[in-house]
């Protein structure tokens, strides 16, 4: 690495991380990426992954190769003295500190989750998923907790094995909450019609390794395979992060339209553990590292933020593509601000959108 450059830490390896990467101009900057993990996994394809075999990881070298991986996990930042602290008990300095490092899964602190229950946010959980699928005998029962986007693609890949019993659990009324409505009874007809099991409005209250319980009744649901979709939170970092730097927020690390982080200098959030009010999804966080990237290679001024600062005046603005979501037997669901749509072209275009995007991810 060039001495007569600048150097950007980013911590964490995900969405944000890669939408920088593939933007950030490395002849003006030193790029070092700190995270344990050293492969990116293609998020939006983990739940249909548990039925297919396609590669969704990729090194960094695959992405950027003039990035360096620093292959540890952050345990302090001193932002005072601008250098991180490893649980390696390594001090790195940093010019330029980018954290990135998502989110973790929520059991919501209830009994049983984290013993008895798979999660999906990773390439290697979804492979853990497959074996277990492969183990199970026909019309053994397999619950899904969470019927947001990933857990309802899950569903829809269990459909297309039509092996199994499939339960799927929510304490919301409907499945996919953000999508509008009629999109949600789209996937309950659907799903009515491959015999799923629904339980919406069911609070889970423990789940043993036999069963489900619920809050509101005795009704258990007994199972062979629970996968937790139910929702994420902050990270340990994340919170450590905001002690420090006093910030009251228990949904992410707080930042200003810039992506700036509060009371500390040169320091940036994106992705995942950055609060700014939008949706946690891949989209939203490749944008804003893409954004941040640009706004790296311009090295502009704001003059309205007293800090030493390389933004410059225009603000992050999410533009919103839409969302798609499988839900089985070659059908997925869309929706933007412009069109609600269900069917097999959706199906169809979903497919040719993710290998654009797979293909897209190999440019340095």
């Amino acid at each position: 690495m060039s001495t007569n450059k600048e150097n950007i830490h980013i911590v964490g390896f995900g969405w944000a991380c890669v939408g920088f990467l593939q933007n950030i101009n490395t002849e003006k900057y030193n790029i070092y990426v700190i995270s344990n993990n050293s492969q990116f996994s293609y998020t939006p394809l983990l739940a249909q992954n548990i039925k297919q075999n396609k590669k969704l990881v990729f090194s960094l070298t695959e992405i950027n190769n003039r990035a360096i991986l620093h292959k540890t996990e952050v345990d302090i930042i001193n932002f005072n003295e601008k250098n991180i602290v490893t649980q390696k008990n390594e001090t790195i300095p940093y010019h330029h500190l980018i954290l990135s490092h998502g989110s973790t899964v929520n059991t919501f602190n209830i009994s049983g989750v984290d013993k008895n229950t798979f999660f999906i946010k990773t390439y290697e959980d979804s492979q853990l998923i497959k074996h277990k699928l492969l183990s199970l005998n026909e019309n053994a029962k397999i619950v899904v907790i969470g019927c947001g986007l990933t857990g309802s693609e899950i569903i829809g890949s269990l459909i297309d094995l039509n092996k199994f019993k499939i339960t799927a659990i929510d304490a919301l009324p409907l499945p996919l909450p953000t999508f509008d409505p009629t999109i949600s009874n789209k996937v309950i007809q659907l799903w009515k019609k491959n015999n799923v099991d629904m339980r919406f409005n069911k609070c889970v209250s423990k789940i043993t390794d036999k069963s489900v319980e619920f809050k509101e009744e005795d009704d258990n649901v007994p199972y062979d395979l629970a996968i937790w979709c139910a929702g994420i939170k902050p990270t340990t970092l994340t919170a450590k992060i905001n002690t420090i730097l006093k910030l009251n927020c228990n949904k992410g690390i707080p930042v200003n339209k810039y992506l700036q982080v509060e009371n500390a200098e040169d320091v940036y959030a994106m992705g995942d553990c950055a609060f700014t009010g939008l949706p946690p999804t891949a989209q939203v966080a490749y944008q804003q590292g893409k954004y941040l990237a640009n706004q790296f290679n311009h090295k502009l001024t704001n003059p309205n933020i007293k800090t030493n600062t390389i933004i410059k005046s225009n603000e992050f603005v999410f533009e919103n593509k839409g969302q798609f979501c499988y839900i089985g037997k070659n059908k997925s669901v869309f929706q933007n601000k412009y069109l609600k749509s269900g069917g097999n072209i959706a199906y169809y275009l979903n497919n040719v959108l993710h290998s654009y995007y797979l293909y897209g991810l190999y440019k340095k």
